[in-house]
């Protein structure tokens, strides 16, 4: 069995290897190898090009959803038009012409003339009961499918102004405004 003094030294020995593992490398050791240094390189090149695309797409996207910048005109250039006049045609109550399913119209219309127009107001009042039966007729004259839209309205407002012009005789209506208007 040997010396006291000889396991002491083998002891030591096995201690001052333990040492040398927990050691850093020495500086002639690479902590990497190239694959995995190469494949570093890969996945942060990815990483950028998916911030830098990202990026794109949020200003394209930012700019696309924004209007096209106008020409701005000063206050002074632009021409205010005058307000109209209205004459009130009051109150219509009026069947459409549906024969599948009776439906009912009600409305209150404006006529819109320009101001300055003193004989138009006079020739309006004049041939108000001429101007009651035409705008009836009009309304009379479409269907439920013709009145349910805000578009099919206006082309409403259009007919009726169109009819009502071609009567009078001192001046032209430029408007018509709906008060009112109840579908059923």
């Amino acid at each position: 069995m040997g010396d006291p003094d000889d396991e002491a030294i083998d002891i030591e020995e096995k201690g001052d290897d333990d040492e040398e593992a927990l050691e850093p490398a020495a500086p002639g050791r690479k902590l990497f190898s190239p694959s995995i240094v190469r494949m570093l390189v890969i996945v942060a090149g990815a990483l950028i090009m998916i911030i830098i695309s990202g990026t794109v797409a949020y200003i394209v996207a930012q700019r696309v959803g924004k209007p096209a910048p106008t020409e701005k005109t000063s206050p002074e250039r632009v021409e205010k038009a005058d307000p109209y006049n209205y004459f009130d045609l009051g109150e219509f109550s009026v069947n459409t012409s549906d024969t599948d399913e009776p439906h009912f119209v009600k409305i209150n219309l404006q006529l819109g003339y320009s101001e300055t127009t003193v004989e138009l107001q006079t020739e309006l009042g004049k041939r108000r009961a001429q101007l009651r039966d035409i705008t009836i007729s009009v309304i009379g004259s479409k269907k439920f499918d013709d009145l349910n839209t805000q578009d099919k309205r206006n082309e409403l407002k259009k007919d009726i102004m169109e009819r009502i012009n071609s009567i009078l005789q001192d001046g032209q209506i430029k408007d018509i405004a709906f008060t009112e208007f109840v579908l059923t």
